[in-house]
C-alpha cells in the first residue's frame, strides 16, 4: 500500500569493524535501502576521515573523463569484454597518473607539430597564390626593389591595370595569411594608415590541411607598398591582426626553390606527425576498453568513501558507528547484505544492526510502478510528502490525464498523442540511453502521462464528437429531423414534416404512440431518439451551436471541480483517521465538507437534475406547483389524463374530445391552447386538477399571463369556469440566477424556477448550516487545544498514548506536547488563516476549474479555424488537387506546431495547475523530505553530482 502513504521507516543504528567496512558498503550500495545520517555535521569536508580517498577518486574520475573525451575524438570505440580489471584504487590510480602524464607530453608535442604542419602549409599557399600575383605585376612592366629605396608611387597606378602606357617602378611587399573574417577590417586599416598608398591582394584558402573542426577559414594576403616607413607600419599593422607573415621572394626562380624547401619540409613533418598520432592511439588502446568499466567503479568507491565520512569512530577506533533509516520491508535484506559484507572481507566480528526509537520525522519513499513514477514526479516537483501524509499521486495518476483530456479533447489529436505515448513505451528500452537529453528525457520520463493523455483525450473527442474540429456522426442518427434527411423514412413519416425544413422535429417516437390512420393513440408515451455516445452532431451547424456546447462544457467543469476538491477533503480524512487526529476530524474536516458541499455540491445536484430533467414533460400549473406530464396521447374519453392532446391539430374544437359523457374542450378560454397562429405542434398537455379540465398555454412573449396575481391556485378553484387557471411549460431556469438569488433572496425561488419541491426552504437550510460551518471551523480546535494544553502541559494531540508512537506524533504535524510552548494565539492565527483561505478558495477555485470550459472551447475553435480557413475555403472550394495538397500540407504543419505543440503545452500546465493549488492545498503539506538511500544505481542524485 505504499502507492497510498509512504513506506514505513525504521532508524537504524550499525557497529561495523573498521576491517569490513568498505566491504559493508559496497553489499548495501547493491541493495540501496539505507539512508545514511551525516555524524559529522561539525567538521568540515577537510577533516573527515577518509578525505584522501575521496581526493583520489575524484582525481580519477577527471583523468578518466580526458581518457573518453581523447577516445571519442579519436574515434576508438570500447570493447567491453575486453575490460582490464582495476584492481585496488590506490594501484589504479598509479596507473592513470602515469599514463596521463604521457598523454599531456604527448599532447604538447603533438600540439606543437600540428601548428608547425599548418604554418608550412600555409607558407606554400602563399609561395603559390603569390607566384601568380607577381607573375601578374611582371606582365604590366612593374619591377620591385629593396625596401630601403624610395619608390615611386605611380608604381601602384600601373598594378592597378586599366590599359595606356605602362610605366615602371619600385615597390615593396609583404605577404602573409590570416582569417578571413578580418580581411576587410585589415584592408580599411591599411588604407587609412598609408592614406591609400598600398595595394592589397587576397584569397581565401578554401582546403586548408588541418584536424580542428572549428578552425578559422584563413585568406592569403600580399600587401605592395613603397617606402621603408611604409613596411614597419604595414608589418605592425599586420601583427594586430594576428596575421602570420612568410616569406616571398620577389624572382620567380627563388620563389620556386623556396616552394621546393617547403613542400619538402612539410612532407618530412607529416610523416613525424602520423608516427606521433600512431603512439598516441596506442597509448589510448591501453585504456579504450576499459575506461567505462574503469569510470563505474570509481564512481562506487567514491560513493563508498563518501559515505564513510559521514561514519564515527567509536572510542577504540577499532568500530564504524552508522546510523540511517531504513524501510521496514527492507530490514532483512539489509541485515543479509551486512551478513554478505562482513563475509568477503574476512572480518572476524559480525556487523550489529539496531533499530533505534526515534523522534524526529523520517524521510518519505514511496514504491511506485513504472506507470505512476511520472505523476509522483509531478506531485514531488510541487513538494514532497510528509512522512506517511497520504499520497495524491494516487488519484492523479488518472485525474491528471483526464482533465488534461477534457481540455484537448478531440479524436484526432487524442489518437495522434496516444501514438506518439505507445511508440515511446513500446521502445522504452531503445530510448533509454537518450533519456540524458534534457529534452527529450522529459518525454521520456513521463510516457505513460502521454499515453493517458492521449487516451483520455480521445475519449473526451468521442464526447465531444469532433475529429480535428469536423462532427463525428458515425455513432448513429442526429436527433434532429432536417431538410438533408429528405429520404428518412423515421422523419418523413411525421405529419407537416416538408423535405425543404429545417431541423423542425425532433427524432422521436411520434408515430408509434399516436396513429395517424385512425387517429387514436396507442398507449406508448413518446420519447427521444437520443444520439447514442456524446454530443448530437445535429448541433454542429446550428446557430445556438456555441450556446449549446458551451453550456454542457461549463457545468461539466464544475462539477468535476467540486468532485476533485471534495476529493481532496476526503483525503484530509484519510489522513485524520490514519493519525487518529480525532480534532481535527470533527471540527476541521466535517465543517470543510459542510461548507463546500452546502454550496457547491447543492449547485452540482442542481446541474444533474437539470439534465435529466425533461423540460418538454414538466409544466407550472397555477403559478403554484410543478407537475410533469408524460407525452401520452389522450384517449377519446379522456380516461387517461394527464395526456397530450392529438397531434398537429389547430382547432380543440376538432379533437372531438368527451369527458364524462359529455364534450370537452370545446369553449377554451385564449390562456388554454398551445398551438398560436396555426403553428404545428405535437400536442397540448390536458390534466385535471380539482374537478376542472386545465389545458396547456402558449405564454412565449407573453409577460401578463405567469403573473400569480392573477392566475393562481385560490383563483382557478374559486372561479366558476376556468377563469384564473393556467398551465404552461416551464423554462430550464439559470442556474447562475439561482446561485446568486439563493443569498440575495433566501428561502424564495419563484415557482417558474423551482426544479425540486420546497426548494426555498431547502436553500435557507444550506445557507444557516454553511455560515454554522464557519465559526466551528475557526475558532472550535484552537479553544479545545487550549483546553487540553492546560489540562496537560504534555499531551499528545488526541493520541492514545499506549496506541501511538513517536513518530506518528511527529508525522501528524500537531507539535504540540512534545516539550515546545503551546501558544494560543499563534494556533488561533493559523486557524483563522487556514479558514479563510479555505472559505474564499472554495469560491475562486470552482471558478478556477472553468479553465476546462475555457480550454476546451479554445482549442476546438482554433481546430476549427486551421480546417475551414486552409483546407475547406482555400483548398476544398478551389476544386484544384495541388492546390489541396498545398493546403492539407499547410494545415498539418498548424496541427502538429500549434495544436499538438502548444495548445497540449498550455493544457497540461493548466491541468497542473488544478492539482497544485485547487486539489492539493485542501490536504497536502508537502513539506518531507525524499529518502534518498546509498545504492550504486543514483550515485549522481544522492552526491548531487559529485560523482559525474
Amino acid at each position: 500500500m505504499s502507492q497510498f502513504r509512504s513506506e514505513k521507516m525504521e532508524l537504524i543504528q550499525l557497529f561495523i569493524q573498521s576491517e569490513a567496512a568498505h566491504g559493508t558498503l559496497h553489499e548495501l550500495g547493491e541493495v540501496g535501502a539505507v539512508q545514511f545520517k551525516d555524524l559529522n555535521v561539525e567538521k568540515s569536508a577537510f577533516q573527515r576521515l577518509f578525505v584522501s580517498d575521496v581526493r583520489r577518486c575524484d582525481d580519477m574520475l577527471r583523468i578518466l573523463r580526458i581518457f573518453a573525451d581523447a577516445l571519442v575524438k579519436e574515434k576508438m570505440p570500447a570493447r567491453p569484454d575486453k575490460a582490464l580489471s582495476p584492481g585496488s584504487v590506490v594501484e589504479l590510480h598509479e596507473k592513470l597518473t602515469e599514463l596521463e602524464k604521457e598523454i599531456k607530453e604527448h599532447n604538447v608535442s603533438f600540439t606543437a607539430l600540428k601548428t608547425q604542419r599548418q604554418e608550412l602549409d600555409e607558407h606554400c599557399r602563399v609561395l603559390k597564390q603569390g607566384a601568380k600575383w607577381f607573375q601578374n605585376a611582371y606582365t604590366r612592366g612593374v619591377s620591385f626593389t629593396s625596401p630601403t629605396q624610395e619608390a615611386d608611387a605611380s608604381g601602384v597606378e600601373m598594378m592597378e591595370g586599366g590599359g595606356g602606357a605602362q610605366k615602371t617602378g619600385m615597390l615593396g611587399h609583404i605577404a602573409g595569411c590570416c582569417a578571413t573574417s578580418g580581411i576587410a577590417d585589415l584592408a580599411r586599416t591599411l588604407f587609412r594608415a598609408t592614406r591609400g598608398n598600398m595595394l592589397l591582394k587576397h584569397e581565401e584558402i578554401e582546403d586548408l590541411n588541418t584536424d580542428d573542426h572549428d578552425a578559422v577559414s584563413k585568406s592569403v594576403f600580399v600587401v605592395f607598398f613603397s617606402g621603408d616607413r611604409s613596411r614597419s607600419k604595414i608589418g605592425k599593422i599586420c601583427d594586430s591582426f594576428n596575421s602570420n607573415k612568410y616569406k616571398l621572394p620577389e624572382s620567380q626562380q627563388q620563389q620556386t626553390e623556396l616552394l621546393t624547401q617547403v613542400e619538402e619540409r612539410l612532407r618530412d613533418l607529416s610523416l613525424v606527425i602520423d608516427k606521433t598520432h600512431e603512439y598516441r592511439r596506442s597509448k589510448l588502446s591501453v585504456v579504450r576498453d576499459s575506461v567505462a568499466p574503469w569510470t563505474e567503479h570509481v564512481k562506487r568507491e567514491l560513493g563508498v568513501f563518501h559515505t564513510l565520512n559521514m561514519f564515527n569512530y567509536d572510542v577504540t577506533h577499532k568500530c564504524l558507528i552508522a546510523e540511517g533509516w531504513c524501510p521496514t520491508e527492507d530490514l532483512n535484506d539489509v541485515r543479509e547484505a551486512l551478513r554478505r559484507g562482513t563475509a568477503k572481507s574476512g572480518a572476524t566480528v559480525q556487523t550489529v544492526l539496531n533499530v533505534v526509537r526515534f523522534r524526529e520525522t523520517p524521510p518519505t519513499f514511496f514504491r511506485n510502478s513504472k506507470v505512476a513514477q511520472g505523476t509522483q514526479k509531478i506531485v514531488d516537483a510541487y513538494g514532497m510528502a510528509r512522512y506517511q501524509e497520504f499520497n495524491p499521486a494516487t488519484f492523479s495518476v488518472i485525474t491528471f490525464p483526464f482533465l488534461f483530456g477534457v481540455m484537448f479533447g478531440d479524436i484526432g489529436h487524442g489518437i495522434m498523442m496516444t501514438l506518439a505515448g505507445i511508440l515511446l513505451v513500446l521502445y522504452e528500452k531503445r530510448l533509454a540511453p537518450y533519456a540524458a537529453d534534457e529534452m527529450f528525457g522529459t518525454l521520456y520520463k513521463g510516457r505513460y502521462n502521454i499515453l493517458l493523455m492521449g487516451i483520455f483525450a480521445t475519449y473526451c473527442g468521442f464526447i465531444y464528437n469532433e475529429v480535428f474540429a469536423v462532427p463525428f456522426d458515425v455513432m448513429g442518427k442526429t436527433l434532429w429531423c432536417s431538410g438533408e434527411n429528405a429520404h428518412d423514412e423515421q422523419c418523413m413519416a411525421i405529419p407537416g414534416n416538408d423535405q425543404y425544413g429545417m431541423q423542425k422535429w425532433k427524432r422521436t417516437t411520434l408515430v408509434e404512440a399516436y396513429d395517424f390512420v385512425t387517429n387514436s393513440t396507442t398507449g406508448e408515451e413518446v420519447v427521444w431518439d437520443v444520439y447514442p455516445m456524446g454530443t448530437d452532431p445535429g448541433f454542429a451547424h446550428t446557430g445556438n451551436k456555441l450556446n449549446s456546447v458551451n453550456s454542457f462544457k461549463m457545468k461539466f467543469a464544475i462539477i468535476a471541480g467540486v468532485i476533485q476538491m471534495v476529493a481532496g477533503v476526503n483525503c484530509k480524512l484519510m489522513n485524520t483517521l490514519h493519525f487518529r487526529d480525532r480534532l481535527t476530524m470533527w471540527f476541521v474536516y466535517i465543517p470543510e465538507m459542510v461548507f463546500i458541499n452546502s454550496i457547491f455540491g447543492y449547485l452540482c445536484c442542481l446541474i444533474l437534475i437539470k439534465w435529466l430533467t425533461n423540460w418538454d414533460a414538466t409544466y407550472v400549473l397555477n403559478n403554484s406547483m410543478v407537475v410533469s406530464i408524460p407525452q401520452v396521447y389522450c384517449e377519446q374519453d379522456l380516461s387517461n389524463m394527464p395526456c397530450w392532446s392529438a397531434p398537429f391539430v389547430y382547432n380543440p374544437a376538432d379533437l372531438n374530445y368527451t369527458y364524462n359523457g359529455a364534450p370537452a374542450l370545446m369553449d377554451l378560454p385564449p390562456t388554454m391552447w398551445c398551438m398560436k397562429g396555426n403553428t404545428p405542434s405535437a400536442g397540448c398537455a390536458i390534466m385535471e386538477w380539482e374537478g376542472k379540465l386545465i389545458v396547456e398555454g402558449n405564454v412565449f412573449g407573453n409577460t401578463t399571463m405567469p403573473d400569480p396575481m392573477k392566475f393562481n391556485a385560490d383563483g382557478c378553484r374559486g372561479s366558476s369556469g376556468l377563469e384564473g387557471c393556467l398551465m404552461y411549460k416551464q423554462n430550464p431556469p439559470s442556474l447562475l440566477d439561482s446561485l446568486i438569488k439563493m443569498f440575495m433572496e433566501p428561502g424564495y425561488v419563484p415557482i417558474e424556477n423551482q426544479l425540486i419541491p420546497g426548494q426555498g426552504g431547502l436553500q435557507a437550510f444550506l445557507i444557516l448550516v454553511a455560515l454554522v460551518s464557519v465559526p466551528i471551523l475557526l475558532v472550535t480546535k484552537p479553544l479545545l487545544l487550549k483546553r487540553q494544553h492546560e489540562a496537560s502541559p504534555r499531551f499528545q494531540a488526541l493520541h492514545d498514548p499506549e496506541e501511538g508512537t513517536a513518530m506518528d506524533d511527529v508525522a501528524h504535524g500537531g507539535g504540540h506536547g512534545h516539550g515546545e510552548e503551546f501558544n494560543f494565539e499563534e494556533e488561533m492565527v493559523h486557524q483563522m488563516i487556514h479558514t479563510i483561505e479555505y472559505v474564499l478558495g472554495c469560491v475562486s477555485n470552482t471558478a478556477s476549474y472553468l479553465r476546462l470550459w475555457a480550454l476546451s472551447l479554445a482549442h476546438a475553435q482554433l481546430s476549427e479555424v486551421f480546417w475551414e480557413k486552409t483546407v475547406v475555403e482555400v483548398g476544398l472550394e478551389s476544386a484544384n488537387p495541388f492546390l489541396i495538397f498545398i493546403c492539407i500540407g499547410a494545415w498539418s504543419l498548424f496541427t502538429i506546431g500549434v495544436l499538438m505543440g502548444m495548445e497540449s503545452l498550455s493544457a497540461f500546465l493548466h491541468a497542473l495547475r488544478l492539482h497544485w493549488v485547487e486539489f492539493m492545498n485542501k490536504f497536502y503539506f508537502g513539506d518531507g523530505y525524499k529518502f534518498m538511500p546509498f545504492a550504486f544505481d543514483n550515485l549522481d542524485d544522492l552526491f548531487g553530482g559529485t560523482a559525474d
